[in-house]
């Protein structure tokens, strides 16, 4: 067999690592049957499969070596949730790398839950030996002493003897919302303006989604839009500078403003001031979002 060959997979047989946590029976029981392939930040990264055909793979080459819990801790170090593993007594059993940083002392290996954290580990505590005695999965709110005016959001599963703690920044969901609800009044105020449009490019140069400003301000149609490529719509004399721009905003990650030309109905050149700035997901570059304002000759 062929190692190196990227496998040809279907939706049931690949997840997130993020999804994996989450809902960790049902694929659990998938992997039971085939082996499940894990994708972390878009790139495949683990296999979670059966113990008996791991045993089959890897036993001869790895000896005494191999270890499931080992390939569990590997997969929680991947994530960005805080995970802890409780073992009996309530103590920390294993702690990932986001777990450290969030509850720094309190996530040591072998700290008891309730020094987890100073405002919140008498009931996590609780929680926790409630879990490992009663099998039943809880939810808690958690404080990190590092960071007092956030909230975590935690789950509590069981986990053989002990117990899986995954805990989210519930602060951030709320600002991410709080933000989402923002960017969503602005661009229905653009969409109403006569003033301004909002428009996205994607790494080939066509709009994502255009909308009825940016086709006021050109005298197109959406229709029209949605298969131009954004530099047609600017005036010739501008678009390699333009064109420079996008690039420098893509490959610096940074913000810049200018001033253009942009086509009315393809002929006439109407004055504008663009604002170019970076979409980023994943840590890279994937769109560029672009303000056109109308501007004096």
């Amino acid at each position: 067999m062929n190692y190196t060959t990227r496998p040809q997979l279907d939706a049931e047989q690949q997840v997130t690592a993020s999804e994996l946590v989450r809902h960790f029976g049902p694929w659990q029981d998938r992997a039971a049957r085939a082996p499940v392939y894990i994708h972390h930040r878009g790139r495949l990264r683990l296999v979670l499969l059966s113990l008996d055909l791991m045993n089959t793979l890897c036993t001869p080459h790895l000896g005494d070596a191999a270890d499931p819990s080992k390939t569990a801790h590997a997969l929680a170090d991947l994530l960005d949730e805080a995970i802890l593993v409780f073992g009996r007594g309530a103590r920390v059993a294993h702690a990932n790398p986001a777990a450290r940083t969030r509850f720094g002392g309190g996530a040591r290996i072998d700290q008891p839950a309730r020094h987890v954290s100073e405002a919140s580990g008498a009931f996590l505590h609780d929680a926790v030996t409630r879990v490992i005695d009663s099998g039943t999965a809880e939810t808690l709110d958690l404080i990190a002493d590092r960071y007092p005016q956030r909230r975590l959001h935690a789950r509590l599963d069981p986990l053989g003897d002990g117990c899986l703690l995954v805990a989210r920044d519930a602060t951030a969901a709320e600002e991410a919302r709080a933000r989402t609800a923002e960017l969503h009044a602005l661009e229905r105020a653009i969409h109403v303006s006569n003033v301004a449009a909002r428009a996205r490019i994607n790494p080939r140069g066509y709009l994502i989604a255009p909308d009825d400003a940016l086709a006021r301000i050109t005298g197109t149609t959406t229709d029209q839009l949605a298969t131009a490529r954004f530099l047609t719509l600017v005036a010739v004399a501008d678009r390699a500078r333009v064109g420079d721009m996008i690039d420098y905003v893509c490959a610096n990650n940074a913000a810049v403003g200018t001033r253009a030309h942009l086509l009315v109905r393809g002929a006439t050149a109407a004055p504008v001031a663009l604002g170019l700035a970076p979409v980023e997901r994943g840590g890279r570059v994937e769109e560029v979002s672009v303000i056109v304002t109308p501007a004096a000759a």
